[in-house]
């Protein structure tokens, strides 16, 4: 839970970095200053998509969603106009620094839980090194502590929990350097080393849940697979190929719930009472990867053609394309809470990236509900007759509406909102007694109808 990016940050040379020279706070987090975002909706044929663009204060041009908590606080980064990295963090529509490690560094945040405690990994490039990161509730940042023996610079922080447990990877000392998948009991503190799964010699770990169990990859002395680790044990997933293909476990939640990749990374998966099963794809999808799930088993990532990639959210077994902002052609969907909401990036018109929220009503939708006046209701013919009329409805339009004189005509129209409707009043040409009726269509095809009202015409 709580972690949805799982960054690879390679080795770029061994380096030595002494704690002494790690200021534990490099520098006061700074804001929080006030962002405006900006949302436009769509209808897939099903449910409205609602796509937020969280916003950006001065100075800065582009960024990237990359976790959320229940609270709502997401967690990212952003680029300023001389291309310089920054953490962040979006907060009811405040922006927040989060300080680097070293200054020289680039930390990438990759989970957040609902006390705002953050995990990374930290590159420290001009010294071709790398630590994981925690940053505590009030933005203060300090080093992940390696296994017994292991140097700091060679340490990966990628998921945290809300009892503020952490999950990833420390490498022996040289000359092994074997990754071992770890558990920090909090930011401060040695971590577990959780050893390897069988015969194996690597490890590491993606994911924890608020049980404190573990996901992520390991070599099993064959082949790597997605691995559960709980109470001191592995358990070894397997792969959509069988035992002889590889597999990575990125998430699991409360009801340990496990998603992540089989097949070279082409396919996703959900693990679940020890059954894997291929999440499917959207039409016209060549490959999918899996970043996130909530406690619901709401899944989130991204889906690829050859052209383009979209957001994507697995929920209830059907795969839905979250889209893009107007304009652009690539969506990533990096983390989910369990309110369903959904943060990542996509691309803008200009060329620069945008951290997106997504918002997707599961398919409800409420009938709109129309009601009308006529006046006079008694006339002689060529006479005519005024009408009031409105709809209420509670979900987004546009709305189409119908008012059938009764007499063999109508008066057709579109609203874009919900409220009152103008029309023309009518003339009856002959007599009769006519039942006069207003009919409201919603997006999805829903249709609501007024109280009929007799009209006599003599």
């Amino acid at each position: 839970m709580k972690n949805s990016v799982h960054l690879c940050v390679g080795l770029m040379g061994l380096g030595f970095l002494a704690l002494s020279s790690l200021a534990q706070s490099a520098s006061n987090p700074i804001g929080p200053v006030s962002v405006e975002s900006n949302s436009v909706s769509f209808f897939d044929g099903i449910r409205t998509i609602t796509i937020t663009d969280l916003g950006l204060p001065p100075g800065y041009v582009s960024a990237r969603a990359l976790a959320i908590n229940d609270v709502g606080q997401i967690v990212g980064m952003a680029t300023d106009s001389s291309f310089g990295l920054h953490r962040v963090i979006w907060d009811a529509g405040t922006f927040i620094e989060l300080p680097n490690l070293d200054p020289s560094s680039t930390a990438v945040p990759e989970g957040i839980n609902d006390s705002r405690e953050v995990v990374g990994t930290e590159l420290v490039t001009r010294k071709g090194i790398y630590y994981g990161v925690y940053w505590n509730a009030i933005g203060q940042v300090f080093a992940l502590q390696p296994i017994a023996g292991g140097p700091q610079y060679l340490v990966n922080g990628h998921g945290i929990n809300n009892l503020g447990q952490m999950v990833g990877s420390s490498q022996e000392a040289s000359p092994n350097l074997r990754s071992h998948a770890v558990r920090w009991p909090n930011g401060v503190s040695a971590p577990e080393d959780l050893g390897f799964m069988g015969s194996g010699q690597y490890s590491v770990a993606y994911g924890i849940n608020d049980l404190g169990e573990v996901v992520g990859v390991a070599d099993n002395g064959s082949v790597t697979h997605g691995f559960l680790w709980r109470n001191g044990t592995y358990t070894d997933l397997g792969s959509l190929a069988g035992s002889g293909g590889a597999s990575i476990a990125y998430v699991i939640n409360n009801s340990t719930v496990i998603a992540g990749s089989s097949n070279g990374g082409y396919l996703s998966f959900v693990w679940q009472n020890g059954v894997m099963t291929q999440l499917p794809f959207p039409p016209g999808i060549a490959s999918t990867s899996v970043f996130d799930i909530n406690n619901v088993g709401d899944i989130v990532g991204a889906s690829a053609t050859y052209f383009q990639e979209h957001a994507i959210l697995w929920r209830a077994g059907e795969a839905i394309d979250l889209g893009t902002w107007p304009g652009g052609d690539r969506s990533f969907a990096w983390g989910i809470n369990d309110s369903g909401t959904i943060v990542g990036e996509g691309n803008v018109p200009g060329g620069f990236w945008r951290a997106l929220m997504w918002t997707v009503d599961n398919g409800s939708n409420t009938t709109p509900t129309p009601t009308f006046q006529a006046k006079p209701t008694k006339l002689h013919v060529g006479e005519s007759v005024s009408v009031k009329a409105s709809f209420t409805d509670p979900d987004n339009g546009p709305w189409s509406y119908t008012l059938d004189w009764g007499d063999g005509t109508s008066t057709s129209g579109d609203a874009s909102t919900a409220g009152k409707i103008a029309i023309n009043p009518h003339v009856y040409t002959q007599a009769g007694n006519f039942s006069a009726e207003l009919a409201v269509t919603d997006a999805k095809g829903a249709t609501g109808a007024s109280n009929a009202i007799t009209i006599k015409v003599r």
